[in-house]
């Protein structure tokens, strides 16, 4: 499972999430021509096992899909008066304000396998990444001590199955085997963080920073550094209807569960030496290596998808997908050294997305598509959010086109320009000696998508 989750995660999560959150919706190259629009409903091929296992009943032969999806993102983050914590004077981090430049490419990778059987059920596995993030800032920028290198990555293991019920009615359900892997880096800020600590041990006060060398708080040059990795396993489920009232009309609904990991891993500090010899020589050291533990309530989602075939030619497609990313409250870091827990309030809210496409066959060879969709950030405000998720809503324009060289083998490609809104950041860290970012990040980004299926007798 640790080889697979490299293979699939490592390659995923190089850059900004897609999605609201660090949600993935990359599930599949003909999808993304109609930016995912009637997702649940259209069961064109194999990447229905993700969007809606009932869909599996309407593939009537053997079939595997490989789709890999190539996103662009560039970010530049400006700052504006980003200061350091006010019981220090808050005064300018050191160096202040410039831009920051986060551009990058990711390769997120699917794939799919269905297999009809005999009396209506059909049975389908799907590999795929759904959810990923990834910054990784300059270690001097003006936020460093509250994000450096951050990245999450899941890969998702679902095997499935859908029972035909009637000619109109197919219902599916799967089960996840869901690896999570996450890596959190920051500066430490050894002049703050002694002045903080100061504040809250009785065994240390701000004199003892003094004597020990250390320069006052927001000093690049005293900077240590904290890297913390851990990764999870955890089990889930989907299920979903397909259901036909009428000729050339599908309507679907999906829901797939949230899922509650407990990650395990390591911390490791590398500090200022003045900072590290004076917390040695207290009866409770802090910033050592050793274990940590941490919580992540990934979210559920409900998906509602319909797809109408106007003529021959033209089907219209739209979709509204509700996630809940309110079970992602706090991400919180317990160590089993004496340090206490480190945190970050989030208090993400629910959201949507809705999209609308359509399908133009052109020839029985040649499928054009198009789509729209606008996503909604689950971030409630620019006070809690963070530099390592710093998404906001976006809007989605895509188009596509999918070609059949014969009845056996098919490609799609798409493509996908996101326009996200300028996002602010107020963000005030909740550790002894924190930062507040002020600033703007200005993103943008763009997907290709290629996928390849094959059916079989």
């Amino acid at each position: 499972m640790r080889k697979a989750c490299f293979l699939f995660c490592a390659v995923a999560a190089s850059e900004a999430s897609l999605a609201g959150g660090f949600a993935l919706i990359e599930h599949g190259a003909s999808g993304l021509g109609n930016a995912y629009a009637g997702a649940a409903a259209v069961s064109r091929d194999a990447s229905t096992v993700w969007f809606n296992p009932a869909g599996m009943g309407e593939i009537k032969e053997r079939q595997l899909l490989v789709a890999g999806h190539v996103i662009g993102v560039s970010s530049d983050f400006t700052d504006r008066g980003t200061t350091l914590n006010p019981a220090f004077g808050g005064g300018e981090v050191d160096p202040n304000g410039g831009v920051v430049d986060a551009n990058g490419t990711s390769l997120v990778p699917n794939l799919y396998y269905v297999h009809p059987l005999k009396k209506g059920v059909t049975l389908g596995i799907g590999l795929s990444v759904p959810f990923g993030n990834s910054s990784d800032y300059d270690r001097a920028w003006v936020g460093r001590y509250q994000a450096v290198e951050s990245a999450v990555s899941a890969l998702d293991i679902n095997p499935s199955i859908a029972y035909r019920v009637n000619e109109n009615l197919n219902i599916g359900a799967g089960i996840s085997l869901q690896k999570l892997n996450a890596q959190l880096g920051s500066a430490i800020d050894s002049g703050g963080t002694c002045l903080g600590l100061a504040q809250l041990r009785p065994d240390l006060q701000a004199v003892d920073c003094f004597n020990a060398g250390l320069p006052g708080p927001g000093v690049v040059a005293a900077d240590g550094y904290a890297d913390i990795e851990g990764d999870g396993t955890a089990l889930t489920f989907n299920l979903g209807l397909l259901y036909k009232p009428r000729e050339g009309t599908k309507i679907g609904v999906a829901y797939r569960h949230g899922v509650e990991h407990e990650l395990e891993g390591e911390a490791g500090f590398t500090n200022n030496a003045a900072l590290e010899g004076l917390l040695a020589s207290r009866p409770q050291p802090w910033f050592v290596d050793g274990d940590v533990t941490a919580k992540a309530s990934l979210p559920p989602t409900l998906m509602f998808s319909g797809s109408h075939q106007v003529n021959d030619q033209l089907e219209l497609l739209a979709d509204a997908t509700f996630t809940g990313w309110s079970s992602f409250d706090e991400l919180r870091i317990v160590f089993d050294s004496t340090q206490p827990d480190t945190f970050n309030t989030l208090e993400f809210e629910d959201v949507w997305r809705v999209s609308a496409g359509l399908n133009y066959s052109y020839s029985d060879q040649l499928t054009l598509r198009a789509g729209l969709a606008y996503d909604e950030d689950p971030v409630p405000s620019p006070q809690l959010r963070t530099a390592r998720i710093p998404g906001n809503e976006r809007v989605w324009a895509a188009f596509g086109m999918g070609y059949k060289f014969n009845s056996r083998v098919g490609v799609d490609v798409s493509f996908a320009h996101i326009m996200v809104d300028d996002t602010p950041l107020d963000n005030t860290s909740e550790a002894a000696g924190g930062t507040t970012i002020r600033g703007v990040f200005e993103t943008s980004a763009n997907i290709v998508s290629a996928q390849v299926t094959v059916q079989f007798n």
